[in-house]
């Protein structure tokens, strides 16, 4: 309530004071707070004058469906199929021709990858190697392109012998 009304520039906010209200009883009260003149963020010398983003620039992920990569592998696919499931995972089903690099090895073990390879990454469903092709993009790898749907779509989509 008392951001609304300070957003809405409405009555008078309780600025330098907290309220602290207790249900269980219905009480209030009002704790004055002092103004630290060390503040970064606030103080007469701030050194925080903007909010701070870290983020990198962000490069969109290509995306497949398992149904395309099957198709590419069936072409003759140079370059890296990467799975970052985890070891157990890998054993209970994987593709014959994938590197697995569980992604809880990350980022130390990637780094080490020849970043002028294409890579295809794939997961259980998706979302690991979502991950781990937008932290290659950012690190320099020159072609990633992530598996939607994983191993659990490839799985569905096999063909029966």
């Amino acid at each position: 309530m008392e951001a609304i009304k300070l957003l809405a520039e409405l009555g008078k906010p309780p600025l330098g004071r907290l309220i602290h209200y207790r249900a269980l009883t219905t009480a209030f009260r009002e704790i004055k707070i002092r103004r630290d003149p060390n503040c970064p963020l606030c103080s007469e010398n701030a050194t925080i004058t903007q909010p701070f983003n870290d983020q990198k620039e962000m490069t969109p992920l290509p995306e497949i469906t398992t149904l395309e990569l099957r198709q590419i592998l069936a072409d003759g696919f140079e370059g890296i199929l990467l799975d970052v499931r985890e070891q157990d995972e890998y054993f209970m089903a994987h593709i014959d021709e994938a590197q697995l690099l569980p992604l809880s090895g990350w980022p130390a073990v990637a780094a080490n990858l020849p970043k002028d390879v294409k890579y295809l990454v794939h997961c259980a469903a998706g979302m690991r190697s979502a991950r781990a092709g937008e932290w290659m993009l950012q690190n320099g790898f020159a072609d990633v392109t992530n598996v939607t749907g994983g191993m659990k779509q490839w799985l569905q989509e096999e063909p029966s012998e």
